[in-house]
């Protein structure tokens, strides 16, 4: 197999301390390659390697099976570019100037930028949607749009490798997503090798085609992000407690962290039925004060599913888009009966989820105290029923164990009743 980039037994020091252990790693052409692992790991070290502004003590890098240190700075840069974590210039220039920098590597000297020069500039600040801002000054950017210019830099030395050292750690999660996903076109569309450092581990299951582990200077583990990233590797390099689900969408792990902070524990259990991120500042209150937390039915990857798996509390869970299921069902019923006290909160209510609303009338419940969250937003604009929700919750109301509070409110009264709820 014919590999863009190797790296064989790469050994690196600054000084008396190593960073980086027998590192070995072959990319193939139009790959998205992560480099993930805790501060100090080695990560930004290993892309300045790459990059040759750092040389290795031992060890060979190969582009296209040659040594790099054959190519000439000027080659390597036409071939290999490079995204800094910092984006700050120490001197101000308009945008279109920047970008243009980019063709450094082709102009030749004493003679300025050609036609062809601008016109790969223009491409790359139209592909990276900065064409509107080449008249503003660097410094009046914002973070995110500040990135896309020195991604348009970058391109504009049209390589075949692109090294990004955390390209997103600074950014609001809109320009987070807004520049992976443009990153990731590059690569899939232009057969563009990326190779980024990146922070988030659900970024880097999210794009990358594969990850590479590093802890203390060495590779752990490497290979597909539905491969690799599991509780037991993630343990090993980050040190931390992790739960894994796939994403209901690509089908890649998506993980959420678990606290590892120990609360006091009450006996007092409550069911809460919620969705769509109603119930998560009741949830996070109470289960931080120790109550005994249930929830459901929710879908996989809804808000409040993702802070129930946070808090690992027990839930009656559901495929999105697949309605609630006889099973689905009997879970939230069984844990409805081993509640001391159910809470609905201000769901909104479609066909998909009636069943989480219907529960509240099974007889069996009939004496569970079940406390009613209603706020600003009345039922009748929560109900895309066509009615049928509103009428159940109209005799919901008629039922003696049923009260209704305003959030705030029910928090205070569970959290001065607390066990001496009864059942």
């Amino acid at each position: 197999m014919a590999y863009q980039l190797e790296i064989k037994e790469l050994f690196f020091s600054y000084g008396k301390k190593e960073v980086l252990k027998n590192i070995n790693i072959s990319i193939k052409p139009g790959s998205f390659i992560s480099i993930i692992g805790p501060n100090g790991s080695g990560k930004s070290t290993l892309l300045k390697i790459i990059s040759t502004y750092l040389k290795p003590q031992k060890g060979n890098i190969l582009l296209d099976s040659n040594k790099i240190q054959m190519y000439s700075r000027r080659n390597i840069s036409k071939r290999i570019s490079v995204v800094p974590q910092n984006t700050s210039l120490e001197f101000d220039f308009k945008v279109k100037d920047i970008v243009l920098m980019g063709r450094h590597p082709y102009i030749e000297r004493f003679k300025g930028e050609s036609k062809d020069d601008m016109e790969v500039s223009g491409k790359a600040m139209r592909y990276t949607n900065t064409m509107k801002l080449s008249h503003r000054m660097f410094s009046e950017l914002s973070g995110g749009e500040k990135q896309r210019v020195i991604l348009a830099q970058a391109l504009a030395q049209e390589p075949e490798i692109l090294l990004l050292d955390e390209p997103v750690s600074h950014l609001d999660l809109q320009h987070q997503v807004e520049i992976l996903d443009l990153i990731k076109r590059m690569s899939t569309q232009e057969n563009l090798t990326i190779i980024s450092v990146l922070h988030d581990l659900n970024m880097a299951s999210a794009y990358s085609d594969y990850i590479i582990m590093l802890k203390d200077g060495s590779i752990l583990h490497e290979g597909k992000p539905e491969t690799i990233l599991n509780r037991k590797n993630i343990a090993e390099v980050f040190n931390i407690n992790v739960h894994i689900n796939g994403n209901p969408v690509t089908g890649k792990p998506y993980i959420y962290t678990l606290s590892g902070v120990k609360r006091k524990k009450r006996n007092t259990k409550i069911h809460i039925i919620c969705g769509g991120g109603s119930g998560q500042e009741i949830i996070r209150t109470l289960a931080s004060e120790g109550f005994v937390i249930t929830t459901g039915v929710l879908n996989i990857g809804d808000s409040d599913w993702t802070i129930s798996k946070e808090y690992q509390l027990e839930i009656a869970e559901e495929t999105p888009f697949a309605g609630i299921s006889g099973n689905a069902h009997h879970k939230n019923v069984e844990l409805a009966l081993k509640a001391n006290v159910i809470v609905l909160t201000q769901v909104y209510f479609s066909k998909g989820n009636l069943l989480n609303l219907e529960v509240l009338l099974d007889g069996k419940l009939s004496k569970k105290k079940i406390y009613i969250i209603e706020e600003e937003v009345s039922f009748k604009e929560r109900d895309f029923t066509g009615g049928k929700a509103t009428s159940i919750y109209e005799r919901l109301k008629e039922r003696e164990n049923i009260r209704i509070f305003k959030k705030d409110k029910l928090i205070e009264i569970l959290m001065k009743n607390g066990e001496n709820i009864e059942n």
